[in-house]
């Protein structure tokens, strides 16, 4: 029998297989993969994530909160870093493989252009994964001197989507 990691939640118990997961998580590691989901026949579908600081593992179809990998640790969103190239210049890379979008519709207009003005906080761009849509937005105020990607391009995890000149 496959030991069990047990997460209780408002009177459902919920188990999930570690055994499994800990191979997605080395599935992950070894193929140099970001994301990687599967269906279980006892269990729903279980996503494994890899983000800045560790393997993140979800569970939708039945509903759990993230739950940590043995020996990762659960981390907010893969934030942008900062540009070696300006020490004023702010680089908002990709935290995920996926596509760009530079408007919320084909039809809208996008949500900045080089030289807006944009406050920390402010949606950038979308980045969809998986038929998911992720809002990207702004780590720093400042304008926006490039954007380095067309629209509707496919993106690689870490891959530089944004540069903006921070306010002083």
């Amino acid at each position: 029998m496959a030991k069990t990691l047990e997460k209780k939640t408002d009177m459902t118990e919920i188990n999930l297989p570690v055994e499994a997961i800990k191979k997605l998580a080395e599935v992950l590691k070894e193929q140099d993969l970001t994301e990687i989901e599967v269906e279980l026949e006892d269990w729903g579908k279980i996503k494994v994530r890899k983000e800045a600081s560790g393997v993140i593992v979800s569970s939708p179809a039945v509903g759990a909160a993230p739950v940590a990998a043995p020996a990762a640790s659960a981390s907010a969103a893969a934030s942008p870093a900062a540009s070696a190239s300006s020490a004023n210049t702010f680089e908002v890379k990709s935290p995920m493989v996926g596509t760009f979008y530079a408007a919320p519709s084909p039809d809208a207009d996008p949500f900045i252009k080089v030289g807006d003005k944009v406050k920390k906080g402010d949606t950038l761009c979308i980045v969809e994964a998986m038929k998911l849509m992720n809002e990207l937005p702004a780590d720093v105020s400042g304008t926006v001197t490039e954007i380095c990607v067309s629209d509707a391009q496919a993106i690689s995890f870490g891959e530089v989507l944004i540069k903006i000149e921070k306010d002083a």
